[in-house]
């Protein structure tokens, strides 16, 4: 009896003690809600514009110090994204990149895949006005490789992440134009519009159609250029930004029908962007520009229309007002060219070397390259060679910029899809490590002969440069260096990657040991492609070789006149241009053309060295020819040296080339 009692007892303890429990639980959710609409309530004041700085500041910081006593809940979670918000908003980047960080943590610990995603996206955000290239690319693609495992999985509904994706990936396509990896661009880009579209929010649509007119026009397709532009205008409709995508795209035709020297077109266009003034009047910045471009259109069509210099003018008073140092750089480059025309050759370099110093200034390296080459036309002779070099060493220092962050972002892609696969397949591979054993292998001699050719041209770059110590004969050898290590990635490193993927899917494949030979044999070629040669008395001889050996096998050679020339007169970074110019024709005819007969004439004529290149290959339309980066090379290399090119070809008539240095 007495156990009886003594059990009730402690059954009656038990449910007065959870009541209790549950009673200060339901006290704790009522205190959490108030506390979240408090934070609200501060980030609401502080979105108000009308407030200083300061003011905003301190709401923020209210909210911040209610939050930190908030558990670690989605409720948090959504919390930490609109205080990352609230920070960017008042333009406090460290303090939002804080929040972003914490919003990662937090995401990562309640497993929150969508928070995830998005703090990775904020954070390549902060990295992209930073300007560290790298490290954005690295956090938007960890976004959009979670957005993508997102469809794969149908883990959320599109509505709730499609958006997002798609913002990641136009980040992603800028990214990679900038680098000048277009293919890459365009195609990140047509699967943001996509995500967009899917959606339902198409704000970005114009944006992403601006920049695959951007792409294509970069990449000389003006027909597409164009056509991406109107649909950037067909999607800004009726939007609030219908009249900057108007404005914009109308300006962006007009200059890519300056770049096919559509002139009468361009001016159309121009005039057409110019007629919103009301608009504009709020946008000094850009009806500048617009007055720039139309000016220099119309110094195109007639050098002598005073109207030019009359919006020139016009472009630069409205640049100066507002401290504008970038357009204030261009106006001075449009300047000279104008008075180098009127025959006012001081005035004309004084404007040039303006421009040089504010590009310098502002790291427009475009700009300078364009002012280089300028000044090197406008210079006496010792003076635009050293602009020439100038010219050499920025435009290939910005070549290896550009492929640098290529590999980088390869690189990304590799590390952080291979992170996901090892994470999915660990067990897969601890079974099957003796077999993967034999291609790891293989792979590692392969990329020891990749490592071992980058030491080896780098140790000969070195020793190169201690001997000559000129910049023409630098250059030679940094721009074999580039060539060799791109080539080294795009050929072999896939290759061997590629050979890696198939192992692993079945070892027992065939193409293999083919693809592995492949390979090797790539590695052979760009070997003996980029072998050092003579500049002295065996000149003639390393210059007939090289030409000979692009042609053994499937062409006829007619080479005339190259021992009529006295090379012993001719300067040696002449020499070494006119090689590598004839080599890159060489190598685009082997690898496009499909000639069995290639024709090379050396003539002298009245102080110039001319070469007369021609094959009765397949040829390329007119129109073509600048998007090919070799020939756009050898146009740069030759005018370096103060020379021209010019090519001649059309489909299935054959490829021409004629070339012109002064001796």
């Amino acid at each position: 009896m007495n156990q009886r009692v003594l059990f009730l007892i402690v059954i009656h303890l038990c449910i007065a003690l959870y009541n209790c429990s549950d009673n200060h639980k339901h006290i704790n959710e009522d205190d959490e809600i108030k506390e979240l609409s408090l934070i609200d309530e501060y980030l609401i004041k502080a979105s108000d514009k009308e407030k200083s700085k300061e003011e905003r500041e301190l709401l923020i910081e209210k909210a911040v110090s209610i939050y930190n006593t908030l558990s670690d809940d989605m409720n948090k979670r959504e919390k930490t994204s609109k205080l990352s918000a609230a920070y960017y908003d008042i333009d406090d980047q460290e303090s939002s990149k804080k929040m972003d960080k914490e919003m990662l943590r937090l995401s990562k610990s309640i497993n929150d895949s969508l928070g995830i995603a998005q703090a990775y996206a904020n954070l390549g955000i902060y990295y992209r006005k930073k300007n560290i290239l790298d490290s954005t690319y690295f956090y938007f693609y960890e976004a959009n490789r979670l957005y993508t495992y997102f469809d794969k999985e149908q883990k959320f509904k599109h509505s709730q992440y499609a958006y997002h994706h798609g913002k990641v990936l136009i980040d992603l396509a800028k990214l990679s134009r900038k680098v000048k990896d277009y293919g890459q661009s365009e195609s990140l880009t047509i699967q943001a519009i996509e995500k967009f579209k899917k959606s339902g929010n198409l704000r970005y649509i114009p944006l992403s159609y601006n920049n695959l007119g951007i792409v294509a026009k970069q990449s000389g397709r003006y027909k597409d250029a164009v056509g991406y532009f109107e649909k950037s205008i067909e999607y800004s409709k009726n939007s609030k930004k219908e009249l900057l995508y108007l404005t914009q795209s109308y300006n962006n035709i007009g200059t890519t029908y300056k770049s096919q020297e559509k002139y009468d077109a361009a001016v159309d266009y121009l005039e057409k962007a110019l007629a919103h003034k009301d608009f504009l009047k709020k946008n000094p910045k850009r009806i500048a520009r617009l007055y720039d471009n139309l000016g220099y259109v119309k110094f195109l069509i007639n050098k002598k229309n005073d109207s030019s210099l009359y919006l020139f003018k016009k472009a630069l008073y409205i640049r100066d007002s507002i401290n504008d140092i970038v357009g204030i750089s261009t106006s001075n480059l449009h300047f000279a060219e104008y008075y180098q025309y009127k025959g006012d050759y001081t005035l004309s370099k004084k404007f040039a070397k303006r421009t040089e110093q504010l590009a310098n200034e502002t790291h427009d390296n475009d700009e300078l390259l364009q002012t280089y080459e300028f000044l090197a036309k406008v210079s006496p002779p010792s003076e635009g060679r050293q602009y020439a070099m100038k010219y050499i060493k920025l435009s290939d220092s910005l070549t290896k910029r550009d492929n640098l962050f290529r590999d980088k972002f390869a690189r990304i892609r590799f590390e952080s899809d291979n992170l996901q696969k090892e994470n999915e397949q660990k067990s897969q591979e601890i079974q099957e490590v003796q077999n993967q054993n034999t291609i790891y292998l293989l792979g590692m001699l392969l990329l020891v002969t990749f490592i071992a050719f980058i030491i080896y041209f780098s140790r000969q770059r070195t020793r190169y440069l201690a001997q000559q110590n000129k910049i023409v004969e630098f250059q030679a050898a940094y721009e074999t260096e580039t060539r060799i290590s791109k080539r080294l990635h795009d050929e072999i490193g896939n290759d061997i990657f590629q050979v890696m993927m198939q192992y692993q899917n079945d070892p027992h494949d065939p193409q293999i040991t083919k693809k592995l030979n492949t390979a090797y044999n790539k590695a052979r070629d760009i070997s003996r492609e980029n072998s050092e040669f003579e500049v002295d008395e065996t000149y003639t001889e390393e210059l007939t070789d090289m030409l000979t050996n692009y042609t053994e096998n499937h062409s006829k050679l007619i080479l005339r006149g190259i021992d009529k020339i006295n090379w012993d007169m001719v300067d040696k970074n002449l020499k070494i241009t006119i090689y590598r110019v004839l080599q890159e024709l060489m190598t685009n005819m082997q690898k496009h053309s499909q000639a069995d007969l290639v024709a090379i004439v050396f003539k002298n004529e009245k102080n110039k060295l001319l070469i007369k290149y021609s094959d009765n290959g397949i040829g390329i339309e007119q129109e073509d020819i600048k998007s090919k980066n070799g020939l756009r090379n050898t146009e740069k290399r030759v005018q370096a040296i103060q020379g021209n090119i010019t090519f001649d070809s059309a489909k299935d008539k054959g490829f021409k080339a004629e070339i012109k240095i002064p001796v």
